[in-house]
């Protein structure tokens, strides 16, 4: 198993498709390599390309139109070192005994033992080539695409995977129904991809052998060209097959009898670019709309459009049940002609190799009158034959339904005295009237609930009461509040009536509002109790737990600042920076700061204190060297004394007059950044105190010296 690595992926360039279906080239032991044999110009890989994405006409384009554009399918490319996978037996093996086949099976048990063995062996190679660490690509093996592209329902298995058999190109092969080289769908479990983020599993897969010349070379009548000269195989069955992965079953029997033929590719289809598949296969796949398919109720003129075409009214197709046959009766308008839908169209734009155009079938175009099974989902007329089909188209001559059509003016008998009629077809518009005893149609199903009442599983139309106690209920646990989200207790919601209930049994309504617990009030996690120097030129930061997107303001000293003046914020959560500007005009002293936001206010204190400045020290170092030069002196006189005296006095003078010159604010400051707060003066009196405090310790201690040396 092969775990893709980014740094070696060449990413594919993102599509809309849903559906991804794997490609395989094998080629039996003994065989050459034959992706790059060229036919008309292209190899192999490049018409194989043609046929599944590029033309156009292919089977992804096909499942586009008849699904309306819901299945948007990519083929994708596994290449084994740039080539196919090899298998380990001869292709004789796998096919009937004969003279010239001597290795071949010779019972239906052998047979049903090597058609396990050939799936064994193919998907043993498979697994081999991944776990080898080959990539899957497009076609040319140049663009590559993540292993997770497989799986793009996310249902854990591989969406399609389709095995391509190199052509028989020796024709001494014979291959008959339901061999193991027959072209066929099944299913293969032991497949196992990793994505990386999962392991996914093989589940359907589609074999086929597809055929590119005659035996002399030409090329006439198994290629084919589009109007843009793209070289193709027929895809007839390759669509058909496709079909089978999808759920569809066949329309015909064992013995290859088919009531349905060309009214559905899952009958006969028509080569080499098959027809629409009908509108009952198209509703089981969930590819129409709800007023695509309305339920005939009464005698009436109804309309419908064209399949697979636009038009101004939408409603494709109508259905009746018939209780007493058990049959439901499904009317379609089919338009072949070249105003139809592409695949559909007699007229398509499609060329043999030689240039010319291909032949038409001719098909009669108008109303389709089906009979099917009312308990069928799938139908299968595998296991059915006259005169009890599971699924029937009414009318026609001819056992290929190529004239099967109700035109303008021609009607047909149902069943009982119920009768079908064409009035008018215009453009893609097909009205048509029924009359008889229309069973009375009673509604059934669907189930009414608070807000809608019941729909009729078969009419689709609402019919009886609202059940007003029958809600659609999610179940909300509860959660603790935070700093940063509201919380919830537990409760329960409705998301049909869009109400709110305090029980699983909605017995008990309550407001919306009450289920909402609110935030928790948020704190300063960061700058509480902090010291700021008011000259040092620095911020001051704080941070409140609360989220970014809920803040309010910021206010200091119980006054709004303004922001991105006095203070920035950003988030993580909530982070308040004030300037060094602001800080300079605050007083010394305490200040309280509080970031608001829609939960509450968190608050953080912080004191303003003023600097040592450079005066004070230069005063009291030199009274400190006036006093040891004093003291060292040995003339004691009184006039010594007496300029000390004068010294001193001068010195706290000084001290005073500098003091208060420092430590004075502005009162006349009247912006809104000039916070006057807290205690403005005593600090500076306690101080002025203290300096003239130790002055007079320094004059003492001078005295005394003097007086000792008299």
């Amino acid at each position: 198993m092969l775990l893709t690595g980014d740094k070696d992926r060449v990413q594919a360039d993102d599509d809309d498709s849903n559906f991804t279906n794997l490609v395989v080239f094998a080629r039996f032991a003994g065989e050459t390599e034959f992706i790059n044999d060229v036919y008309e110009g292209s190899s192999v890989r490049k018409i194989t390309d043609n046929s599944y994405n590029a033309g156009s006409y292919s089977v992804g384009d096909y499942y586009r139109c008849v699904s309306d554009n819901k299945l948007r399918m990519r083929s994708v490319y596994l290449y084994d070192n740039g080539g196919s996978i090899v298998l380990s037996h001869p292709r004789g093996y796998y096919a009937e005994y004969s003279d010239i086949n001597t290795i071949g099976y010779k019972d239906a048990s052998e047979r049903a033992s090597r058609m396990y063995e050939l799936r064994q062996e193919w998907s043993e190679a498979v697994n081999n080539a991944i776990s080898s660490g080959n990539k899957i690509s497009d076609y040319n093996n140049t663009v590559y695409y993540d292993y997770g592209v497989l799986d793009k329902d996310n249902n854990g298995t591989i969406d399609s995977i389709t095995i391509i058999y190199k052509n028989n190109g020796a024709g001494n092969i014979s291959v008959s129904w339901s061999s193991p080289l027959w072209n066929y769908t099944d299913y293969v479990n032991n497949i196992s991809v990793n994505t990386g983020k999962k392991t996914i599993n093989s589940y359907k897969y589609v074999q086929i052998t597809n055929s590119y010349c005659k035996p002399d070379g030409d090329t006439n009548g198994y290629l084919f060209k589009d109007e843009d000269d793209r070289v193709f195989v027929s895809i007839a069955t390759a669509v058909h097959e496709m079909g089978h992965i999808m759920g569809l079953k066949d329309l015909y029997n064992s013995k290859n009898a088919s009531p349905v033929y060309f009214m559905s590719v899952m009958a006969k289809h028509i080569s080499p670019v098959p027809q629409f598949m009908s509108l009952k296969e198209k509703e089981v796949l969930g590819w129409t709309d709800e007023n695509d398919i309305k339920t005939i109720l009464s005698e009436g003129e109804y309309s419908l459009k064209a399949l697979g075409t636009s038009g101004a009214d939408n409603i494709t197709g109508y259905k009746m049940d018939i209780p007493e046959k058990g049959k439901t009766l499904y009317l379609e308008y089919r338009n072949f002609e070249d105003n139809g839908n592409k695949y559909d169209s007699q007229y398509k734009q499609m060329f043999k190799i030689n240039g010319n155009r291909v032949d038409k079938i001719p098909l009669k175009s108008g109303l389709v009158c089906y009979l099917i099974d009312s308990d069928t989902k799938f139908p299968s007329n595998m296991y059915f034959s006259s005169p009890k089909w599971n699924y029937e188209v009414l009318g026609g001559q001819y056992n290929t339904k190529a004239d099967a059509a109700l035109g303008i003016g021609e009607d047909i008998w149902i069943y009982g005295d119920i009768y079908i009629r064409v009035n008018s077809i215009v453009n893609n518009i097909l009205t048509f009237e029924i009359k008889g005893g229309i069973p009375e149609h009673i509604h059934s199903g669907g189930e009414a609930t608070c807000v809608n009442r019941a729909v009729c599983e078969v009419c689709h139309e609402e019919y009886g009461e609202l059940n007003k106690d029958n809600h659609k209920l999610q179940h909300v646990e509860a959660k603790a509040a935070t700093v940063t989200q509201e919380g919830n207790i537990e409760y329960y919601y409705c998301s049909l009536c869009l109400k709110y209930f305090a029980d699983s049994n909605a017995s008990k309504q309550i407001d919306k509002d009450s289920v909402v617990t609110s935030k928790l009030a948020p704190e300063i996690i960061a700058g509480d109790k902090c010291i700021i120097d008011k000259n040092s030129d620095k911020a001051i930061t704080f941070k409140s737990n609360a989220a970014f997107s809920d803040f309010v303001k910021v206010e200091l000293d119980g006054r709004e600042l303004v922001k991105d003046k006095d203070y920035t914020v950003k988030a993580g959560s909530i982070i308040v920076t004030l300037n060094p500007d602001l800080i300079k005009k605050l007083s010394t002293g305490e200040h309280v700061i509080g970031i608001a936001s829609s939960s509450g206010t968190a608050s953080a204190h912080f004191t303003v204190k003023e600097p040592e400045t450079e005066s004070i020290k230069e005063t009291e170092t030199e009274s400190i060297k006036e006093s040891e030069t004093v003291m060292e002196s040995t003339k004691g006189t009184e006039l010594e004394t007496e300029s000390i005296k004068e010294s001193e006095t001068e010195t706290i003078s000084q001290i005073e007059s500098e003091t208060t010159s420092q430590y004075t604010f502005d009162e006349n400051e009247t912006n809104a950044s000039s916070i006057n707060t807290g205690d403005r003066n005593h600090g500076k009196l306690w101080l002025v105190i203290a300096i003239i405090a130790l002055a007079g310790c320094i004059a003492a201690a001078v005295m005394y010296v003097v007086s000792k040396r008299k």
